[in-house]
């Protein structure tokens, strides 16, 4: 349709479509979204309409089929249901970045993993030194993890003064992080495991693989299976977002048709179709319309599973599931009493001081280590004054901390408690060290 045949309204519509839809895809975009429903979170809980809040959150929603009764509360069913699509979207982003991001190039994914390591190792370490031989010690993986979205955010606002390539590096650094978050929760915060029920999950999430080196490639089938293992996953006792990381493993990566036999079907097609003389009518030609589905046909076939799906889930995921889970679970009610005692007491203090000094210690110190002993090489351009920017910026431990916590101090609402208020004042400390740090060092460095 050119420009003429287009009336007014169709015309106007498109110069706000643009920008907007630019708008709503950009990275600053989703971590504003994230920031303004934590922002929400924190006042609603903190203000007259408090009970409301509560309310909300614990209210139990359910589905009933006769005598059957499935009933959960809406921030369980964010926590353990939407929060599987999260994971599932975290694993296609891994198996892509393995086999064809940075993690596939031997060089930078070994630079990458010694980073990631020391990045959870040391905040660990140091949770665990504050809260040695108590209950709380159950927490050590709450400062091991980075929120990505946060930190890509936070980065964007120096964004003029670092690499291109440093965005990259932090986006295959919280990759790694987040495969070791997802082992985390998968071996260490999980209670009572029925072996009947993980067995078949496993079962369902072999089964996935073997259809994708079949060449099974129909979603509702992923969609029907991975919906099983979830619920298989859930009933084992294991946490059921493992099951969003599992699936997402055996999504197919692999296009059916190649890029030249793509051009080549396509060009044969669109060819018989410029020579016929009446002009090509999709709306009133059912023949002419079966042609253009054939060509859509031929790039579907050219393009991946894995690329699509994640295209398909990002925003979604970035501008409805995460917020939900912020608005869910960021609502801290504390006074100026309770929040300096959170701060002094030691979940408090090690996940500050794990999150903020652990994660710049151990990315920087790992990353130092690589480099004299040249077990891997930073990408061009970035250089030690970057990372340790970085290593500070990782320290916004919002959206995965969070979780971790809940899953740990579930039973422990005083103790979920520090660690939320904990959570917090380390990621707002994080950030602005980190820009500090990277305007007033890493800038020069450049």
């Amino acid at each position: 349709m050119t420009d003429k045949s287009k009336n007014v309204m169709q015309r106007g519509l498109e110069t706000i479509h643009h920008p907007f839809a630019n708008f709503i895809r950009a990275q600053t975009t989703s971590s504003l979204v994230l920031f303004l429903a934590m922002i929400a979170a924190l006042w609603w809980a903190n203000s007259a309409y408090s009970p409301a809040y509560q309310n909300l959150v614990h209210t139990p929603v359910g589905v009933f089929l006769g005598e059957l009764e499935l009933r959960a509360s809406l921030k369980h069913i964010i926590n353990d249901g939407l929060m599987v699509i999260f994971f599932f979207l975290l694993g296609l982003e891994i198996k892509r970045e393995v086999l064809a991001g940075d993690l596939a190039q031997p060089e930078n994914r070994h630079m990458l993993i010694v980073c990631a390591l020391g990045g959870m190792v040391v905040p660990a370490a140091i949770y665990s030194l504050f809260n040695w031989s108590l209950d709380s010690q159950i927490g050590w993986g709450i400062p091991m993890a980075t929120d990505t979205a946060f930190a890509l955010g936070v980065l964007t606002i120096v964004r003029k003064h670092i690499p291109a390539s440093l965005l990259a590096f932090i986006v295959g650094l919280a990759i790694v992080d987040d495969v070791g978050a997802i082992l985390v929760i998968a071996i260490f915060y999980t209670e009572q495991i029925s072996v009947m029920y993980l067995a078949t999950a496993f079962v369902l999430i072999a089964f996935l693989a073997v259809a994708n080196y079949a060449g099974v490639r129909h979603p509702f089938f992923y969609v029907l299976l991975g919906v099983a293992s979830w619920w298989m996953m859930l009933k084992s006792g294991v946490h059921p977002t493992v099951a969003g990381v599992a699936v997402a493993l055996t999504v197919p990566a692999r296009p059916r048709l190649t890029s030249e036999k793509l051009l080549e079907k396509a060009r044969s097609k669109i060819g018989v179709m410029q020579k016929r003389s009446e002009k090509v009518d999709v709306l009133g030609s059912k023949r002419d319309h079966e042609q253009v589905l054939e060509v859509r046909d031929f790039a579907e076939r050219a393009s991946t599973p894995l690329r699509r799906w994640e295209d398909a889930l990002e925003l979604p995921v970035a501008l409805l599931i995460l917020p939900l889970f912020a608005l869910t679970n960021a609502g801290v009610v504390f006074g100026m009493p309770s929040f300096i005692s959170s701060l002094q007491h030691p979940v408090g203090l090690g996940i500050v001081f794990g999150l903020v000094l652990g994660k710049c210690l151990g990315i920087s110190g790992a990353c130092w280590l690589g480099l004299r002993y040249r077990l891997g090489h930073l990408p061009q351009g970035v250089s030690l004054q970057h990372v340790i920017g970085v290593s500070l910026v990782a320290g916004m431990g919002f959206t995965m901390s969070t979780f971790i916590a809940t899953l740990g101090f579930d039973a422990q609402p005083d103790q979920l408690h520090t660690a939320k208020t904990s959570i917090l004042v380390a990621s707002v400390l994080s950030a602005f060290l980190g820009v500090l740090y990277i305007r007033l060092f890493a800038t020069k460095s450049a």
